[in-house]
């Protein structure tokens, strides 16, 4: 039934496009999350409103709700686009042309404040930052980002899968069980007891018995090359917010995205580990005996987790805000706005390990008597909802910093002006 209902959901993005009034005032990007959202809407009531209802009935009542339900909210996005957005942001456009706008007066106030850093008005700053994140469609951008770099996990996780065969004869019969048991062990933590041993357990059994390397190898470049397209749009928006043109040609915008999805790939995984996944298997304590650690492990694991996140978090985004924007910058004016995005994706991963903690294992409408596969079908819907709005967050506070590093470059090209000199680097 899910199969059914995300397929029906993507193809019901597809034919929207070709709807002139749809096509004309939403994204693709756009279009296809709304589908989505219908689609896991459509589950979530036909599994809370009708649970007795099994098989190809149950299936046949989600497919519908989702073709009216995912209908319903393209054409009401479509409409608020065209009806709503469309018209208060021309009317904001002829005010602005009239006379000092809501922006303009904010802004003079917040520089009247007294609060400096350095001789910069942190509080002017911020409130340009966060008006020109708005003129450089940071929250669309930040959708276009989460939606490639939700499909790149699929065949991410398909490559990792696939070579888990490999780590029997690297690493030995006993140390493999030793990680198979405390795999289930992590699944049975976020899933319940009967889903961990009835579904996942024989799943990842079989992936360690199999080794699969040109499919692996495969399922790599496809979400290498997915992710590349999540930090093209990045570049694309810093840019946008250094008011610069994009003059790199496309074999350039292909090696620099491939790059930095590399480089957030091991961030990624590092910062899902120590904040995410880690605290769900226990302390430093219990970790050490589950992975067979002395004390060294459990003490480095306590004291250094947060900050071993936070550094590797700093550097990933310091690196690119210095090479993404098609400017010449420094290290030291990348460090504000690396740390402002650290602060959101520190926070916005803490939040999405509460809600696994807590609500991914209680799943609605699913009774005792239900199957395995329908409590996967529940408890995968929270995550993914949870996964999407998780990504789109992250992807909010990476360009969130690096548009304040933008307008700090701008305040110090002002200042310099102001007073006759040149603006120097840090």
């Amino acid at each position: 039934m899910l199969v059914v209902v995300m397929t029906l959901a993507l193809a019901l993005a597809v034919v929207a496009r070709r709807v002139p009034a749809v096509r004309t005032a939403t994204s693709t990007a756009t279009s296809t999350i709304l589908a989505l959202l219908a689609a896991t809407a459509a589950l979530v009531t036909v599994t809370w409103v009708v649970p007795g209802l099994e098989g190809a009935g149950r299936t046949a009542w989600a497919a519908l709700a989702t073709v009216l339900l995912g209908g319903g909210a393209l054409a009401a996005g479509a409409w608020t686009t065209e009806h709503v957005a469309r018209p208060l942001h021309a009317w904001r456009v002829e005010r602005a042309a009239n006379g000092p706008d809501l922006r303009d007066r904010l802004v003079r106030r917040a520089a009247r404040t007294p609060v400096r850093v350095r001789g910069v008005p942190v509080l002017e700053v911020a409130v340009r930052a966060g008006y020109r994140s708005s003129d450089v469609r940071v929250p669309g951008l930040a959708a276009e980002m989460s939606y490639y770099g939700l499909i790149s996990l699929v065949p991410l996780t398909t490559a990792l899968g696939a070579s888990l065969g490999y780590l029997r004869p690297l690493l030995g019969d006993a140390r493999v069980d030793e990680i198979r048991t405390t795999i289930v062990d992590g699944l049975t933590t976020v899933f319940s007891g009967q889903v961990a041993s009835d579904v996942l357990a024989p799943l990842v059994d079989g992936l360690l018995a199999e080794r699969r390397t040109g499919f692996a190898l495969g399922a790599f470049v496809v979400a290498l090359w997915l992710a590349s397209r999540v930090f093209r749009a990045a570049v694309r928006a810093l840019d946008d917010a250094y008011r610069v043109e994009q003059r790199r040609g496309v074999v350039a915008q292909y090696v620099l995205g491939m790059s930095f999805a590399l480089g957030a790939v091991a961030t990624f995984v590092a910062v899902v580990a120590m904040i995410v996944v880690g605290p769900l298997l226990g302390d430093g304590a219990a970790l050490a005996d589950r992975l067979g650690l002395g004390d060294a492990f459990r003490v480095a694991w306590d004291v250094l987790r947060w900050p071993v996140a936070v550094s590797m978090s700093v550097a990933f985004l310091t690196l690119l805000y210095r090479y993404a924007p098609n400017v010449d910058n420094t290290w030291r004016r990348c460090l504000p706005g690396a740390g402002v995005g650290t602060l959101g994706v520190v926070l916005v991963a803490w939040g999405f390990g509460i809600y696994v903690r807590l609500a991914v294992p209680s799943t609605p409408g699913v009774d005792e008597g239900a199957t395995a596969v329908v409590q996967v079908a529940g408890q995968m819907l929270g995550l993914v909802l949870a996964g999407v709005l998780w990504l789109w967050l992250t992807s909010i506070a990476v360009l969130a910093g690096g548009v304040l590093n933008a307008e700090l470059d701008v305040e110090r090209s002002e200042s310099a002006a102001a007073v006759g000199e040149p603006a120097l680097d840090d």
